[in-house]
């Protein structure tokens, strides 16, 4: 097999298990989420960047993920788009991470696929595990709900029962192909505000580290909100000259402490009230969002 994937030392220093992180763009990436958790995840363990496409041409649409200038020193240089993968370490365990930014690829998916696959596989990684966010009918006033399926458990997440149907990115393929192997994934991703749009939702972000920093016995400083709570606020005191929208979010709130403010609900289709439908303008709403956002 054609070898696409470019390692900067073939001899990574690994220590103990290898734990593979992932976020993908721009599928499940609402307010950044995804990106600001895992800069910071590299940060928190001196990821060094190990590996690259060779050629990312033949994957991505440059027309789409647009190459950008930046500068460095005084000098500017052309960044292309890419999918980036980092070799971080545990401060206090022989662990070690591998965080893989994913781009949505326009070409050659499964080629793609297939080298992850190799490399996870060659490098005996011994968790895979996915983060990110995604657009809800969920109030920003309370607690931001995340659900999926974790190794371990954590009571900061909701379990998942997805029956989710319908289109879907190609990189679910890669999940399937690991678990096949016996190498457990999972993923998390955190429900956010559909009616907040936010660039960078650190807010999101912070919910998904305090996650993550559970599980991996992580430093909790890392999940630090003081900002995403300030944005959040922020958008509370907005409402004031917005009626119409303030009677949504009201709405949503009775939706949600019907639904999801019990902490042993799970998130399937069993589990919400039907005793407790959306109103009709909500739903309107919701559904003019949704729209907005495939657009």
């Amino acid at each position: 097999m054609e070898e696409i994937i470019k390692f900067t030392n073939k001899n990574l220093d690994i220590k103990g298990d290898l734990i593979a992180i992932s976020t993908l763009r721009p599928w499940i990436n609402a307010g950044r989420v995804g990106s600001i958790a895992l800069n910071k995840l590299k940060n928190i363990t001196d990821a060094k960047l190990v590996g690259s496409l060779k050629n990312p041409g033949s994957f991505f649409d440059f027309t789409r993920y647009r190459p950008r200038f930046k500068y460095t020193k005084d000098k500017r240089k052309l960044l292309i788009p890419n999918i980036e993968i980092s070799l971080g370490n545990h401060k206090n365990k022989d662990i070690s991470f591998l965080f893989i930014d994913i781009r949505e690829p326009h070409y050659n998916a499964e080629l793609l696929i297939q080298n992850l696959f190799k490399v996870f596989k060659d490098l005996n990684i011994k968790e895979y595990c996915r983060i990110g966010s995604m657009y809800d009918s969920v109030p920003h006033t309370r607690p931001l709900v995340v659900s999926g399926s974790n190794l371990r458990k954590s009571k900061l997440i909701r379990t998942s029962n997805n029956k989710y149907q319908g289109p879907t990115s190609i990189i679910n393929l890669l999940s399937e192909k690991l678990s096949k192997i016996n190498i457990e994934t999972s993923n998390l991703m955190v429900h956010i505000p559909q009616y907040i749009q936010l660039d960078n939702d650190y807010f999101a972000s912070a919910k998904i580290l305090e996650c993550l920093s559970e599980i991996y016995d992580l430093d909790s400083s890392i999940a630090d909100n003081s900002f995403g709570e300030t944005q959040y606020k922020d958008f509370t005191e907005s409402l004031k000259f917005n009626p119409e929208l303030n009677k949504l979010v009201s709405a949503l709130e009775k939706y949600y402490d019907s639904n999801f403010s019990k902490p042993d609900k799970n998130l399937s289709d069993e589990n919400i009230d039907q005793n407790t439908p959306m109103s009709d303008d909500l739903e309107d709403f919701l559904d003019s969002m949704s729209s907005k956002f495939e657009e």
